[in-house]
């Protein structure tokens, strides 16, 4: 059965860049940011409701559930319920009691957490929300990963040092040894 990755990190620091670079890399699958996706399309004042963020949060699950027996021993999974809890969090002061216990659960889904530093050049698209909140949100998964003792490897530096971090982390604590650097 292929281990899973999860990426997390405020907005703009890399996760997709490093997820489809490692994917390449590793010959496997991603999995997209389904929120993003859905936001596009669907926000209203650059807002969603809670219940749409369930959605999201629900989507992204099954996107890796239905991804997982074709990827070719890694799964990369661009983020995870947690992050779109988090949206809520800030959005809306609270989440649907659903969306928590998605989040709550969703530690247990991956065998390896990435937190990517937000030591890189801010892009600044029109979907994104600023640089200010960027750092709020990375301070605020600092905490929590903190806070509740989960393990992850935090990678900063450029995209080359990130890929030979996680590679590294995934050799030697994970044992795959075919990605070993």
């Amino acid at each position: 059965m292929s281990k899973k990755i999860v990426f997390l990190g405020g907005p703009s620091t890399g996760k997709t860049t490093l997820c489809e670079a490692l994917a390449e890399q590793l010959n496997t699958l991603t999995v997209a940011e389904y929120g993003r996706e859905y936001w596009l399309e669907h926000q209203v004042d650059r807002r969603l409701s809670p219940e749409q963020l369930l959605h999201i949060a629900q989507t992204q699950n099954e996107w890796e559930d239905r991804a997982l027996s074709k990827a070719n021993a890694l799964l990369l999974c661009d983020t995870n319920a947690f992050t779109t809890w988090h949206f809520a969090l800030h959005y809306h002061g609270k989440a649907l009691p659903e969306l928590t216990k998605l989040a709550n659960n969703s530690w247990a889904r991956y065998d390896l957490v990435v937190l990517c530093g937000d030591d890189i050049p801010y892009d600044d698209t029109w979907e994104r929300s600023g640089d200010a909140n960027r750092h709020e949100f990375q301070r605020f998964i600092k905490q929590y990963l903190a806070q509740n003792n989960i393990k992850h490897l935090y990678v900063s530096g450029s995209l080359e040092q990130r890929i030979n971090a996680v590679l590294t982390s995934l050799c030697h604590n994970h044992g795959l040894e075919s990605c070993c650097v």
